[in-house]
């Protein structure tokens, strides 16, 4: 041990040159004519991805030659430009496929990520419905693979679920797309927890059929009341566009009938909960959601009687 605060002194400071001299001529080895830039090379077209070139040449010791100008053109933006850059010419041989074939090194379908960045912003499909995914919740968070849904249940290509047209709330209950997972066993059922990829409607809906000018807002039950989207779109109402205007809509001069009729559709509606013991009853407070003619011209900015006038034969 060293015991005289001179010497002691003395020797941290030779550790310190050494370290700083030792990082310096680690610094001094890395030759980029023999392997390549050392600066990581990133594209963003067809995807974002990542090259390093001192991983294949200094640490496993390929020669430049064994890429260039065979796989890879010397020149910047080469492969891009070829517009056969793409996953399924590397599956057929090509590019880094010439290796990564899963006897040289792991093939390109597997190990996404060490090539491939997850997107850390949300992706958000506007159809058929407005729908949010997060990649970053499943391979962070919940510790999956990128091969654990591409492309066996989701095809690498944008856009691809919803040309296929059935990328539905039914074909997730059949155990595609995301209900192959989210079946209520190895995560929530697609068919519950609808506000983790579901956007509320923002806008009111306002229906005119079976009976007019009735406005419905999602906001004061999802978000003042705390309701969640099953509370109402699993037994109530089915969750597509037009299932109350489609009721039958009884016309009677009977008195009697025609309150039958409204007193059954409110029961089997709104008056689930609108019962005077969960919330407010339907048979009170009628203008809170019935805003008759007047209210649906400030809704709408539309004056209904002129239009009315305009389709009469007066």
């Amino acid at each position: 041990m060293i015991k005289h605060p001179f010497l002691k002194t003395s020797f941290l400071i030779f550790l310190v040159y050494f370290f700083l001299a030792g990082n310096g001529f680690a610094d001094e080895k890395y030759d980029a004519d023999s392997y390549g830039p050392e600066t990581t090379i990133v594209w963003d077209q067809p995807a974002m991805t990542t090259f390093d070139h001192k991983t294949h040449t200094m640490d496993a010791g390929l020669e430049c030659a064994d890429c260039h100008d065979d796989l890879f053109v010397m020149e910047t933006g080469a492969a891009v430009e070829s517009n056969n850059f793409t996953m399924q010419a590397m599956a057929e041989g090509q590019f880094c496929g010439s290796c990564h074939d899963g006897d040289t090194a792991f093939a390109t379908n597997t190990n996404c990520k060490a090539c491939h960045a997850v997107s850390e912003e949300p992706l958000i499909w506007n159809e058929p419905t407005k729908v949010t995914f997060s990649h970053t919740s499943h391979t962070e968070d919940s510790g999956l693979d990128c091969e654990n849904c591409h492309s066996e249940i989701f095809a690498m290509k944008k856009g691809a679920a919803t040309a296929n047209k059935n990328f539905t709330m039914v074909a997730f209950k059949d155990g595609q797309y995301c209900g192959s997972c989210h079946n209520g066993g190895d995560a929530f059922d697609s068919a519950t927890q609808c506000e983790s990829c579901h956007f509320p409607p923002e806008e009111k809906i306002i229906f005119t059929k079976p009976v007019k000018s009735v406005i419905f807002d999602h906001s004061i039950h999802v978000e003042k009341a705390k309701l969640s989207c099953e509370s109402c779109h699993k037994q109530v109402f089915s969750m597509t566009v037009g299932t109350v205007e489609n009721q039958e809509l009884v016309i009677s001069d009977n008195p009697a009938e025609k309150r039958e009729y409204l007193i059954n559709l409110h029961k089997k509606y709104c008056g689930t909960c609108h019962d005077s013991s969960q919330a407010f009853g339907y048979l009170t407070r009628c203008t809170v959601c019935h805003i008759g003619v007047k209210g649906l011209e400030e809704q709408t900015g539309q004056d209904t009687q002129k239009d009315a006038h305009k389709k009469s034969s007066h």
